[in-house]
């Protein structure tokens, strides 16, 4: 008997397909070497529903299933990794407002959001808070007639082009709040865009917020739940980057294929010439393998509300970001000097393949949350929990 998920998820990848050659790949090439966001490449995902995929038809998605989303976002990603990027924010947000929000803010901003009729921006790192929450500085202040935010945020994606921004700023020495603010207001106030060495083209850039004045109604559950909201969408994020991760590492391998079936040696194509190729290729092959496994698993856990999500999207980040590394240097070590040309994909490759060991949460952190999920769960059952 057919399971009719595994269907489902076959025709979401089969639609990417159906435009990935022609237009997300030659999308996400321009935004690479121009580095400047793609009106175009939005409004396509937005026609598939890319946006929409997690969420349920009564929130305004389409399939209600994370497996479903990463699953078409590691396809975005074989095409051009930046593309799988597009949609994050946005459905970070709309996360955030579906599950914490109350009635008004899930009518009034969560379902555009999750329609993929509006674009989110997630605005909580700092200049100084790298992946440390508890070091945020931009203050919110109660007024008579809500809330005024001051600070400056930094690497926000879509700081410019977005509807809406979930924004987190301390409501108290201790406490940490999540704000959702309408990007047309003054006092959001997005700067330059910063030159990347991968991932370009999300207008990335420093946002100032100079007394920006909000209503009541626009701080997202309690004055104290910005950390929970925070740490709770940020592991979905997690899983959502490794399945970009596994897109680059699916490519690099194809294109090592490729060029090893094509590139010969006195006659003869290297990869069925040289054992050292066909070594490379099968550790590169088994790392994707394992990771994307690692992927489905973790996606598994945020449909069904496991507990486990946070250890399981912080090992995804772990599994999936040194994949990406270690695969698209490998394509390197098999393309050589071809590969460090911009004729070739593996350029492009190498360099998304470092990104998501340093972005959104530096892998050091990954492994020290880990760490202590284990060392908990021996001190509370005894043993370590695998299921």
């Amino acid at each position: 008997m057919s399971n009719p998920d595994a269907v489902a998820i076959d025709e979401i990848r089969d639609a990417v397909r159906r435009v990935g050659n022609e237009q997300i790949e030659s999308l996400a090439r321009e935004i690479d070497r121009a580095q400047e966001f793609s009106p175009a490449l939005w409004r396509l995902l937005c026609e598939l529903g890319v946006p929409s995929l997690p969420f349920s038809r009564e929130n305004g998605g389409i399939r209600g299933s994370y497996e479903a989303y990463v699953a078409a976002i590691e396809e975005i990603a074989w095409y051009g990794a930046v593309a799988g990027v597009y949609s994050g924010p946005t459905v970070q947000v709309a996360s955030a407002i579906m599950r914490y929000g109350n009635e008004y803010q899930k009518s009034r901003w969560g379902l555009d959001l999750a329609m993929s009729r509006t674009m989110g921006a997630w605005a909580f790192t700092e200049p100084q808070t790298g992946s440390d929450p508890r070091q945020i500085a931009t203050r919110a202040e109660r007024t008579v007639n809500g809330w005024l935010l001051t600070g400056t945020k930094m690497f926000i994606s879509y700081a410019a082009y977005a509807d809406v921004a979930l924004v987190f700023a301390r409501t108290g020495p201790d406490s940490l709040g999540a704000f959702i603010v309408d990007t047309s207001n003054p006092g959001w106030q997005p700067g330059k865009p910063i030159r990347m060495l991968a991932f370009g083209g999300q207008g990335t850039c420093p946002v100032a917020l100079n007394d920006l004045q909000l209503p009541a109604e626009s701080l997202l559950a309690t004055e104290g739940a910005g950390f929970e909201i925070m740490v709770s969408t940020e592991a979905e994020g997690k899983v959502r980057a490794g399945a970009i991760c596994v897109g680059i590492g699916r490519r690099a391998l194809e294109e090592s294929v490729r060029y090893a079936t094509e590139r010969t040696h006195r006659g003869e194509p290297i990869g069925m010439k040289f054992p050292t190729v066909q070594a490379l290729l099968g550790e590169m092959s088994a790392h994707v393998e394992a990771a994307r496994v690692m992927v489905q698993t973790a996606a598994r856990a945020v449909d069904q509300a496991s507990p486990r999500v946070k250890q399981l999207a912080a090992s995804t980040r772990i599994i999936c970001s040194r994949m990406a590394r270690e695969v698209t240097s490998s394509a390197l070590e098999i393309c050589g000097a071809y590969g460090l040309t911009q004729d070739m994909i593996v350029e492009r490759l190498y360099r998304e393949g470092k990104f998501y060991e340093v972005g959104q949460g530096v892998i050091e952190l990954q492994k020290l949350i880990v760490g202590k999920q284990c060392l908990n769960q021996y001190e509370k059952f005894g043993r370590i929990i695998i299921d």
